[in-house]
């Protein structure tokens, strides 16, 4: 009867360990995400207000992203280091006396390493918070409407960066999930996307 529950006891245990086993040899994460209000957009509002101080109104024609892409290593069950890169773009027009005297498109290139820490592992989902910090590059194109023979004018800017997403909640398979995010950075005061693990 102890050998029977012996033996029974072990192939349990096997059958448990299996699975674990397969999730530990996942390590690699890559992740594609879509967000909404990232940091570059406060920085167009922040300009904006400061030339609205000077008497010029902004009217928002267009914004993409930011789109995310990232990688992950998973060291230990509970840390994964990685990368997060990101898009943004958002296009705007400034009146002068109700007139339109440029248009300015500015694009986001940002790179951040981060840390990702999974503090609620189960089967088919579970919860995260990650922290990243890096640089974006703005790349700046202005048109001048005032001078129709002006080329388009172009400036560069590089400034730090970061994301910090206090909970993330993931759900699906072991090896395609479903994910949203609530935080704040360049990837935006909420996202969402899916996620392979191989």
């Amino acid at each position: 009867m102890k050998i029977k529950f012996l033996l029974a006891a072990l192939a349990i245990s096997a059958l448990v360990s299996v699975p674990a086993q397969a999730q530990d040899e996942t390590r690699h994460e890559l992740s594609v995400s879509y967000g909404v209000v990232p940091n570059s957009i406060w920085l167009d509002i922040t300009s904006d207000v400061i030339g609205s101080l000077f008497g010029a109104t902004y009217d928002h024609s267009g914004e993409t992203g930011p789109i995310g892409l990232e990688y992950y290593y998973r060291t230990s069950p509970l840390i994964a280091v990685g990368a997060v890169a990101t898009f943004a773009q958002h296009s705007e027009e400034e009146k002068l006396k109700s007139e339109i005297t440029r248009t300015c498109k500015n694009s986001y290139f940002t790179i951040m390493p981060s840390v990702k820490f999974n503090w609620l592992r189960r089967a088919n989902w579970g919860m995260y918070s990650k922290v990243a910090a890096g640089a974006s590059l703005r790349h700046s194109t202005i048109k001048n409407n005032e001078d129709i023979t002006a080329k388009n004018k172009t400036d560069n800017t590089v400034f730090f960066n970061f994301q910090v997403s206090a909970l993330g909640i993931e759900a699906g398979t072991e090896n395609v999930r479903g994910f949203a995010e609530l935080g704040i950075g360049e990837q935006g005061v909420a996202l969402a996307g899916v996620r392979f693990r191989f």
